[in-house]
């Protein structure tokens, strides 16, 4: 066999191995779904804090994380930007839990952005991870590629399944503080 069946093969075992319900996928999933109730929970603090209203939403479904999150943050440091005020006390704590809720969101870009596999190590390939640590690969290892912006080569690390419940459980602190803030914000428009 050549180069190109040995790797063919190898993707098919990896296809195989990860093919029926596994732990992996299970937390990626969640990963996933607790992304999109932070979103959700975004959508409303920038419709919230810019005074804009419910009539709005329509405007910020489909916005970028990243466009929503700008504009959060500069309604809550910049008061002067809204169209109506509430409780300005509370933009301390909902400043706080907008900059956690970014940090999680980019851990939750790396999972969802990221090929995940059974290191090939454990199929007759290499690694150099695995190497490293004499072949080793703990039960829950996986072997995640992901090619970062602006270079032309892929980043190749190990995680664990541990690891992405650990982004589950911050997804879910992150959104009851950022509902909380925007609570003592306007308790009456938090749906």
């Amino acid at each position: 066999m050549g180069d190109g069946s040995a790797k063919r093969k190898s993707d098919i075992e990896i296809s195989m191995i990860l093919a029926g319900p596994n732990d992996l996928d299970d937390a990626i999933g969640k990963v996933v779904r607790q992304g999109g109730l932070l979103e959700e929970v975004m959508r409303e603090c920038v419709a919230l804090l810019g005074g804009l209203g419910n009539d709005v939403d329509v405007l910020l479904m489909g916005q970028p994380w990243d466009w929503m999150y700008r504009m959060a943050v500069r309604f809550q440091q910049e008061p002067v930007f809204a169209t109506r005020r509430c409780n300005d006390r509370a933009l301390p704590a909902i400043g706080e839990a907008l900059s956690e809720a970014d940090r999680v969101w980019k851990k939750r870009n790396l999972v969802v952005h990221s090929a995940w596999a059974v290191c090939p190590s454990l199929l007759g390939g290499s690694c150099e991870i695995s190497a490293s640590r004499g072949g080793k690969v703990a039960e829950g290892e996986f072997h995640v590629e992901w090619s970062r912006r602006g270079r032309s080569s892929r980043s190749v690390d190990h995680r664990h399944v541990w690891e992405l419940e650990e982004i589950i459980l911050e997804f879910e602190t992150v959104r009851c503080n950022l509902v909380e803030g925007l609570r003592e914000f306007t308790p009456d428009q938090v749906r």
